[in-house]
């Protein structure tokens, strides 16, 4: 009987296997071999499953997406409303997460280049996004009743610290050291909610 191959979970495989191989020689060096040998399977049967290097790349850079969003649902299960101690798993304070933030802040060091990794930026940005926006509404029950334009603006806040975080901790571990990310992370988040919260009051006083 021909064995049963499920295709996404092969996909998924190769995308894992392909970010470890980034994070180990950089998006420019890394070759399909390279791939092809982190995955244990051959270049034939990677390009069964991706069409190119751009496609592998691009499920390799969603694989942090999932890990948080996994990370995340489970925190939230558990009743778990601090944003900073959600957001944990968005930063490379710990070692499976600072795996995953090599992968990016590798990407973001070729995408000025090209301009077809800055268009794969911008839509899973998009995506990255989402999932900010969906956990601070969880955690900040408030942010339901601020204006658009205040909540859109803490949400841009928050992702660009994120950012931030994520070059300097993948960088320069000396200075961004984990208890130095998670604590301007407090700080940050605890400022943005405040100005949004004073932001929304303004709006409703004008209003009135």
């Amino acid at each position: 009987m021909p064995k049963i191959i499920d295709v996404e979970l092969t996909r998924l495989r190769i995308a894992k296997a392909a970010g470890k191989a980034i994070a180990g020689k950089g998006i420019s060096a890394v070759t399909m071999i390279d791939i092809a040998n982190a995955a244990g399977v051959t270049t034939g049967m990677i390009t069964h499953y991706f069409e190119s290097k751009s496609e592998i790349i691009a499920a390799a850079l969603r694989i942090p997406f999932l890990n948080m969003e996994r990370k995340i649902a489970h925190l939230l299960e558990e009743g778990e409303t601090d944003l900073a101690f959600l957001l944990d798993a968005a930063i490379p304070a710990s070692k499976s997460a600072s795996e995953d933030c090599v992968i990016w802040v590798n990407f973001w060091g070729v995408i000025a280049a090209d301009p077809e990794f800055r268009k794969l930026n911008a839509t899973l940005h998009r995506e990255g996004t989402k999932i900010y926006d969906r956990v601070i509404r969880a955690a900040w029950p408030e942010s339901e009743e601020w204006p658009t334009d205040v909540f859109e603006t803490a949400l841009r806040s928050v992702v660009t610290f994120l950012f931030g975080l994520n070059a300097g901790g993948v960088t320069n571990r000396a200075v961004w050291t984990n208890s130095v990310q998670r604590s301007q992370l407090e700080q940050h988040l605890r400022m943005v909610r405040y100005w949004a919260q004073r932001e929304a009051l303004v709006n409703c006083d004008d209003e009135n």
